[in-house]
This record gives structure tokens, sequence and C-alpha cells, in this order.
């Protein structure tokens, strides 16, 4: 009998054992799941903006904007969640906003405050954006309800995703402001009445503060440089030629001779020919193109090398060869001594041309 009782005892322990992984939950009907945030800052206080799906009426997704202020980033999300009779949880986030103002002043303190809390995911994409937040957040609201345009298209790359624009995730961002070697570079958007955004170029920032910008062209080559999928791009080469890239690579051939480094960059594409003069022969496109991508590959390099920022990843791929104590100054003594040449191969694959009785190379289907 007495052996009954203690079976009885140990079985009702080992349930509430079980049973305790869900006393903590909270139905999901009382969680508020922001899916974008904002900050920036006035008369000295943070102000952080959240864009919240908020319920489905007629089958029709709402958003809400909440914000607050306060004395920091954490401090401002705080007043918001006393704002809400909900429970707020970040982990849903998937893109944040930030002022230029602040990155002009730095972020390394706001970037390190998202990575230390524990309920505020690594992957969501970061921006730049150089208007009043307060009306930008309200725009992407009335966009997506009225339009319909998705918010975070232009983020993803298999939605709108295109080599003309940076993206960088928080992780990302974190780990370029305290890297010795790598600095990074952040998209610059702006509002669109008419679509979700649009993108101005990029931030160059060197340990969390802005140094300069670069444009979409740039961008585009630092992408190229990073070895990013080429997804029906065009070049503009001229006001009347323009290519598409259909394959590319990249190769870094490093020398070192002494204290002197030699660093020569070779770029390969596969290209289509998209429009042309009838009378410009595939040579003088291909020439054209290579005369291009090279000096504008060069001159982005030699901007960076003045401005002690390496946003290509250049002094990334040399940091084996040096201790830790030498990286320390690399990027500001060693980066930019580095004696940079860039050589471009292209070769056109199809040159799209059509019946032109304007063109030599159909004097075949002329014979013919």
């Amino acid at each position: 009998m007495k052996s009954k009782y203690w079976l009885k005892l140990l079985c009702t322990l080992l349930t509430l054992i079980i049973l305790s992984g869900c006393w903590d939950s909270r139905d999901i009907n009382y969680r508020s799941m922001p899916i974008m945030m904002g900050v920036t800052k006035e008369e000295d206080l943070f102000h952080v903006y959240f864009i919240i799906p908020v319920s489905v009426v007629s089958e029709q997704r709402n958003l809400a904007k909440v914000d607050g202020k306060g004395a920091t980033v954490l401090d401002a999300t705080e007043q918001i969640r006393k704002k809400i009779e909900t429970t707020i949880d970040l982990e849903h986030i998937d893109f944040v906003v930030i002022d230029e103002k602040l990155g002009e002043e730095g972020i390394e303190k706001i970037i390190n405050t998202f990575i230390r809390m524990r309920d505020m995911p690594a992957s969501p994409a970061v921006a730049f954006i150089d208007e009043d937040m307060n009306k930008y957040m309200e725009m992407m609201i009335s966009n997506f309800e009225e339009v319909g345009t998705p918010i975070f298209g232009f983020l993803e790359k298999q939605v709108g995703w295109d080599i003309y624009d940076p993206e960088v995730s928080l992780w990302e961002l974190y780990r370029g402001i305290n890297s010795y070697t790598t600095d990074i570079a952040v998209p610059l958007i702006g509002s669109n009445k008419d679509l979700t955004m649009d993108y101005l170029g990029a931030s160059v920032l060197k340990n969390g503060k802005i140094v300069d910008t670069i444009s979409s062209v740039e961008v585009m080559i630092m992408n190229l440089l990073d070895n990013e999928e080429v997804i029906k791009t065009f070049v503009t080469i001229d006001d009347t030629t323009n290519v598409e890239l259909v394959d590319r690579d990249v190769n870094y051939d490093y020398n070192k001779r002494g204290e002197e480094i030699d660093l020569t960059i070779k770029l390969e594409f596969v290209l289509i020919v998209a429009e042309a003069e009838d009378d410009l022969a595939d040579k003088d496109i291909k020439q054209m193109f290579e005369e291009k991508i090279e000096r504008e590959t060069l001159q982005l390099v030699q901007k960076l090398q003045e401005q002690q920022v390496d946003i290509l990843g250049i002094s990334n791929r040399l940091r084996t060869r040096y201790t830790n104590a030498e990286l320390k100054n690399f990027v500001n003594e060693v980066y930019p001594n580095i004696n940079v040449n860039v050589e471009v191969e292209a070769v056109i694959e199809n040159n799209g041309k059509l019946r032109n009785l304007n063109n030599d190379n159909f004097k075949d289907w002329e014979e013919e």
C-alpha cells in the first residue's frame, strides 16, 4: 500500500516537470510582432518606431505604427512596451532603418545594443534614410495597404534585389564595425510614393561612422568583386550601347615583394549585346566594356584607399599573413599602399543582332 502511494507521488512530480515548459508561454493573440524598426534622434532623445501587423480583416492585412522616445534605444523600446497591452516580440523584425544623421555621429553603440538584446535577431537588413522617419513609416504603411507592394521585396534576392543594390544584415554590420580588416557599406534608401522605396547608393562606414557615399554603379562593382550572382544585370557602356552580364568570375593575385604588395584583380565576363548601333562591331563593344569596367574598378579602389576604408575585402584576403597586433593598423597603414592593377576580359556570347542590311556581318545572308 505504501509503495503505491510513492508511485503515485512520483508520477505526479514527473507530470509537473513535463508540463513546466508551457507555463511561461503567451498566447499568440496577446503578442505583437513588429516587422520593421526605425531609429532616429530628436532633441537628444532616441525615437524608435515599429511597424506591426495588427489584424486580419476581410482577408486584408493591416499595419500599425507605434513609437516611443527614450535616453537610449533600449529605453525608447521599453516606453513602447509600456504603451501596448500586448507583449512585443522583436524576433520577427526583418528591416531596420536608421536616420543617416545618426550614421554621421556614429552607430556603434546602437548596433552593439541590438546584438546584446537577446530577443532581437541578428538577421534583419539594415539601411540609412535621409528623410523624416515618421513620414517614411506612414508612407510604407500606406503603400502596403493601398498599393499592395511588399515592404521587403527589394531586400530579397529571390524577389526584387538587384546587383546595383547594396545589402547588409545586422550581424554583417556589427562585424564590419568591429573588424580590423573589413569596413562596410550600408544601403541608402529613400521613399517612393508609388513603390516601396528607392535605392540611392550606399553609405560607407569606418569604425561605425559614415565617411563617404558610393553610387549605384560603384555598388555594382563592389558586388561583382564580392562574387555576387549576376541576375539579369545590364551595364550601360554609353548612350547607345548596353550589354547584359551572363556570367562573371573574379580572381585576386597577390604578390609580396619585401614591404611592397602588388595586387592584380582579374575580372572575366560573359556578355550578351542588348543594345548597340548597327555599325558597331563586337570587338569594339568588347573593348569599350573592358575599358569601362577596368577604369571604374580602379577608380573605386583608389578612392577607398585614399580614405583608408576597405569595403571590397582586399585587406581581409591578406589577414592570414599577419599577426593580430599587425592587423590593428593594417587598413590605415598597409592597405593604402597596396599597388592595385585591374585586368578585365570579356567574351561576347551572343551579339543579339537582328537582320540589318547596313551590317557587314550579314553579307552571307544577302548572298544566300
